[in-house]
């Protein structure tokens, strides 16, 4: 069944335009409560309005841009949350975020689920290079952001503060309350009073207004939303992949449409698990998990390569700290000389997986490999491994050790 959440943010308006809250709801007040808000709150008049001023062709729009993992995301969320320490409510602040759209970007370059800005991700441990973002990473992203809100949960003392200074940053909301000599919601979010900006003012409103209007059973069932998804089990199942390993050939393995098992792994930027990396974690549907386990082979690789583009003044020494490949192997892969550094307005392979990236000095020959095999495998000439091993002959017995690197 096709849950239409963005449609739950959209007929917002319909909803609280006009109707009003009763102040004497216990289930909102509850809601409240999960927010550290005091039930006086239900009275602020900007929470009835906030999405009014939205036109209602927005809301005929929104049915047409549903987020097609909402079955697998909200579960998925969910679970993760309920282990944590976050009100379940805290659910919405992706719906407000992103509509539940790994592939968001903002304006200002926050991206994924949680829309995490690139040095605030990288805080938290999550990766943004090459090959992935992991702020587009579901899981890892949702962790993160429990930890950030737990954190800034401790700092200030309750969850709406926590939730602002998730979007406005912890100095700015400090200064506020500084400033404000309180940290009351009521005068926080005072539009006379301007102590926060007015996009923190409207999404605690936005993240507030989604999980009150959740308790309305019927009018989660007018627009077809399960809300008994919140308790479902996590469907998403982590598998680990080999380096350079591409998506596209996991989908064919597991017989289900490549995009869909893209858009359970946005964070994988190329479409392949990074090459300079043993395994990584993909996401695959839970209830395939068992057809992976049965049909995955994993694929023997040539060899995986990036094209650089190097800049001025860019050398071989900040290639091979940036790529994390050893000088000599560029330098091998794209036929530098010693005195031939100079690699201003050209392209410059990286081989990325080349085996010789693991133990660039040695090789431990494998049953039926020749020397001129390994040559091969090294992207060498045989005339340059004869040099390097000159008592060894062709025929290689099992675990003889060829010398590669210097």
């Amino acid at each position: 069944m096709k849950h239409h959440l963005l449609a739950l943010i959209l007929l917002i308006p319909l909803a609280l335009n006009g109707v009003g809250f009763d102040p004497k709801d216990k289930k909102m007040i509850e809601v409240l409560r999960h927010f550290d808000i005091p039930a006086s709150y239900l009275k602020d008049p900007y929470l009835h309005d906030i999405y009014a001023e939205k036109k209602r062709e927005c809301i005929l729009e929104g049915f047409a841009d549903l987020s097609e993992n909402a079955d697998v995301f909200i579960p998925m969320l969910s679970s993760l949350i309920a282990q944590s320490d976050l009100p379940s409510e805290f659910l919405f602040v992706t719906l407000v975020e992103s509509q539940l759209h790994g592939s968001a970007t903002s304006t200002r370059g926050a991206a994924g689920i949680w829309q995490f800005m690139e040095s605030t991700g990288k805080l938290h441990g999550l990766r943004v290079n090459t090959f992935v973002d992991e702020r587009r990473d579901h899981i890892k992203s949702t962790r993160a952001a429990i930890a950030y809100l737990s954190s800034l949960k401790k700092q200030f003392g309750k969850w709406y503060l926590a939730l602002i200074a998730y979007n406005c940053g912890d100095g700015r909301l400090s200064r506020a309350i500084r400033k404000a000599g309180t940290n009351d919601i009521h005068v926080l979010t005072d539009p006379k009073r301007n102590l926060i900006p007015l996009e923190s003012r409207n999404y605690i409103r936005k993240v507030v207004s989604l999980s009150l209007l959740a308790t309305d059973e019927i009018f989660l069932s007018k627009i077809q939303y399960d809300a008994s998804l919140n308790g479902a089990e996590n469907p998403i199942a982590t598998v680990y992949l080999p380096e350079g390993e591409k998506i596209d050939r996991i989908a064919a393995v597991l017989e289900m449409p490549k995009k869909n098992l893209l858009s359970l792994n946005t964070h994988l930027k190329k479409g392949v698990t990074p090459p300079n990396e043993q395994s990584y974690p993909v996401y695959i549907p839970k209830e395939k998990l068992d057809d992976f386990r049965q049909k995955f082979r994993p694929k023997g690789l040539r060899g995986y390569f990036v094209m650089h583009r190097v800049k001025s003044g860019e050398t071989i020494e900040q290639l091979s700290s940036r790529y994390n490949v050893p000088k000599t192997s560029i330098m091998m892969e794209n036929m530098i000389g010693d005195n031939e550094e100079r690699t201003i307005n050209r392209q410059v392979k990286i081989p990325i997986n080349k085996p010789f990236l693991k133990n660039p000095r040695l090789h431990s020959a494998k049953s039926g490999e020749t020397l001129a095999s390994v040559a091969t495998l090294y992207n060498m000439t045989l005339e340059q491994l004869k040099l390097k091993n000159p008592f060894i002959s062709n025929a290689l017995h099992e675990g003889e050790e060829i010398r590669i690197g210097d």
